[in-house]
Formats: C-alpha cells, sequence, structure tokens
C-alpha cells in the first residue's frame, strides 16, 4: 500500500463551555423539560378547518402575552381567557362552545400523559445524584404543590430541591423575583446559578440577574450563553465533583 506524502491534522473540537463554573440550575418547565405543544397543534388544526389561517407562533404570541399571562399571575381563569381568546378571533358562540370543551378534554389528556423529553430524567438524575442542587421554576396556572405532584407523575420525584410558580408568587418571568424566590431556597445568588429555558424574554431576565444562561428545545434566534442540542449535554458543563468522587 503505497503511503500518503502528507497528511492533514483537523482541528479538535472542543465542547461548549460556560463562561463560570456554576453550583445549581433554575429550570423552565413548559418545553424545557416536556413537550407542552401537543394541545396547541391540535388547537391550529381544528382552527384551519373552521377557516382561520395563521402560524404558530404569531397565532400563540397573542394567547401568551394577552391572555395566558394574567391566568399564570392567579388574575383570571384559564377556561375564561380561553373562550374570550377565541371570541376576539371571530368565532361564533357556538364554535367557541364547541372547541373550548373539546381543547380543555384534550389539554388534559395530554398534561396527564406528559413525559420528560429525552435525556431529561436521565441527566437530571445525574445532575442531582451529583449533588447539584436544581430548582423549577415556572409560569404556569398551577401551584407549586400541584405542580410538583405534576413533575412526580412524570417520573421526576424528589429531582428538586424547589418548585416556585408564578401562579404563588403573583408574577410571571422575567420578573426578577421568579428566579429570586428560587435562589432562596437553593441559599445560591445568581452569580452561582445558570437558568435553562427556550423563551428569549425569560432567558433575558435570567441574564439581568447575573445568571449564565443555557437555550434548549428554542428558536434558531434565541439568544443565550449557550445552546443545547441534546439534554444530556447538560450534565457536561458542570462539574460533578460528587459523582467523581464516588466513582474514584
Amino acid at each position: 500500500m503505497r503511503t500518503p506524502a502528507f497528511s492533514i491534522s483537523l482541528p479538535t473540537q472542543t465542547a461548549p463551555r460556560l463562561e463560570r463554573p456554576i453550583q445549581g440550575l433554575l429550570l423552565d418547565n413548559c418545553d424545557t423539560l416536556y413537550d407542552a405543544t401537543g394541545w396547541r397543534r391540535w388547537l391550529l388544526q381544528v382552527l384551519r378547518r373552521l377557516g382561520l389561517h395563521t402560524n404558530y407562533r404569531c397565532f400563540f404570541h397573542v394567547w401568551d402575552e394577552d391572555y395566558l399571562d394574567a391566568v399564570h399571575r392567579g388574575e383570571r381563569d384559564l377556561c375564561d381567557a380561553f373562550r374570550a381568546f377565541l371570541q376576539a378571533i371571530g368565532l361564533s358562540r357556538g364554535q367557541v362552545d364547541e372547541v373550548a370543551t373539546a381543547c380543555e378534554t384534550r389539554r388534559k389528556r395530554w398534561e396527564s400523559e406528559a413525559r420528560p423529553l429525552p435525556g431529561v430524567k436521565k441527566t437530571l438524575q445525574r445532575l442531582a445524584a451529583a449533588g447539584v442542587p436544581l430548582a423549577v421554576v415556572s409560569d404556569s396556572e398551577q401551584t407549586a404543590a400541584e405542580l410538583r405532584r405534576h413533575l412526580e407523575g412524570m417520573g421526576l420525584r424528589g429531582l428538586f430541591a424547589a418548585v416556585v410558580t408564578s401562579r404563588d408568587l403573583g408574577q410571571t418571568k422575567p420578573e426578577a423575583v421568579c428566579y429570586e424566590a428560587a435562589l432562596d431556597v437553593l441559599r445560591l445568588h445568581a452569580g452561582q446559578v445558570a437558568f435553562v429555558g427556550h423563551d428569549t424574554k425569560e432567558l433575558s431576565g435570567a441574564a439581568q440577574l447575573g445568571m449564565q444562561t443555557i437555550g434548549f428545545n428554542c428558536w434558531p434566534e434565541t439568544e443565550a450563553d449557550l445552546v443545547l442540542s441534546r439534554f444530556n449535554e447538560l450534565a457536561e458543563l458542570i462539574d460533578l465533583r460528587a459523582e467523581r468522587s464516588a466513582a474514584g
């Protein structure tokens, strides 16, 4: 076999790293730990059959900002807000009743059947076993106790030192109090923690407090210090001292 006259050295790719070591993680819930878009995609299909043509992002931006945010702050009932939204987009009273009833049934079923996104459960278990404090900070119509039960139902029991929801606080992210409530429970300051989420506004709010930010399952233009392509990459960003000590 003829020996090549030269060889090519390819540059070594290093794994992305955070700028500073961290001691804990705050995590968003919907669309970060599990896929919460099922009922939304179903709703768009129903509305298209009724003659409404729009795209996912524009349509649900209005819902999230003008209706759902008040629900998450505990200022408005979810069903009432959803019916008002359907009426505002031009549905008749009969159509509102039909769609709202069907959507509520579907939403509850999807939530009861929700499972963590690929890599989430094993990664969180690995981090928790290594002694990394974890907290969920969620904009939700649920109380912290209700959300904790939901997370346990997904197989995430015992992994979170804190579960904080907007419903209890009366504020939604990116308000500072949402992150600070979890930081207080973890007894860490913002510079010691990273926030993991998918929403640009929420990631920005965390950054303004001094947290490093990690994007996951987000739109391509989302800004964060790092963006993960797979959730299990999260464990590689953190110094798992306890895990290595146990192994050694």
